[in-house]
């Protein structure tokens, strides 16, 4: 068994495996550390261990692309089975109360394993940082000038398309997440976009960091039209954006009260838009470029 050290947005944790992880999971490349850092969590890739089905079933909880079947037992510890679109079983997760020691077990072919085994690092990764004024957002992020400009939405809002345009028609931008990056709360309560090794479909796997320059949810519409949202709507866009595990009701508040403290620094905006250049120039402007 060889043991990697990994580090998302500031927090490190580590995979013990007989399989090269790296090698198997290339997205987990760019956050490859050396030994050394504390880490919050531990893992270990284990296929001889059973799934049990112990404790409390609190519920089945749907993603875009997989679904978590949830287990408590009475001292918090959790059983969670992943499967993916196709309800196909590919990972089975152990975790002890503390939510620092994890046992993966996955099934299947090797599609089936690597993203069984993605599907529970992002679910455990989730758990573990929310305490840590951490969020996981459904959201495509580009760069421009030092700074991170969000661009949120359910799955065909148009979220991609508007990172492509802006990285098309807005000089200096770069795409750096297409679906999952990391919001960290710093101390001194600026709000830091991160990369990650989760990105969608598309492999954008970016270790970078920059300030938050600004966030809007896009709605498709035949005009191009920006609005700010009051604190009440801001809310509930990023709550409804934000990778909220409401089977925890613990966590659940350690990711409000990150979303509390991210609208305390930034406006919520939305955007209604076509797929267009004009588009691009409504939300730069309203961003300040």
């Amino acid at each position: 068994m060889q043991r990697y050290h990994f580090n998302v947005a500031g927090h490190a944790f580590s995979i013990t495996a007989e399989a090269d992880i790296p090698e198997m999971l290339t997205n987990l490349k760019p956050f490859v550390t050396e030994n050394g850092e504390e880490t919050l969590f531990d893992l270990t890739i284990d296929n001889s261990i059973v799934p049990a089905w112990e404790g409390n079933k609190i519920g089945t909880f749907p993603c875009p692309s997989a679904t978590f079947e949830v287990y408590k037992l009475t001292d918090g510890a959790y059983r969670i089975l992943v499967s993916d679109e196709n309800n196909i079983p590919c990972a089975f997760i152990k975790s002890d109360a503390g939510y620092k020691e994890f046992t993966i077990a996955t099934r299947g072919n090797a599609q089936n394993i690597e993203f069984g085994l993605n599907n529970s690092i992002m679910v455990i990764y989730t758990i573990c940082t929310a305490p840590h004024k951490t969020l996981l957002v459904h959201s495509s992020v580009v760069e421009n000038n030092g700074k991170a400009y969000m661009f949120l939405g359910a799955s065909g809002r148009g979220k991609s398309t508007h990172s492509d345009l802006w990285t098309k028609h807005i000089p200096g931008s770069t795409l750096i997440n297409d679906d999952n990056p990391v919001i960290r709360i710093a101390h001194d309560g600026t709000p830091i976009v991160y990369g990650s090794p989760w990105s969608g479909k598309r492999p954008i796997y970016k270790n970078v960091q920059y300030p938050i320059g600004g966030i809007t949810a896009i709605e498709q519409d035949k005009d191009n039209s920006i609005k700010r949202e009051s604190i009440p709507v801001a809310f509930g866009i990023m709550l409804s954006s934000c990778s909220t595990l409401k089977f925890d009701k613990e966590i659940h508040m350690h990711i409000c009260k990150s979303i509390s403290d991210l609208l305390l620094r930034i406006p919520i905006h939305t955007l209604y838009c076509r797929p267009d250049a004009e588009a691009t120039q409504v939300s730069s402007q309203a961003f300040g470029l």
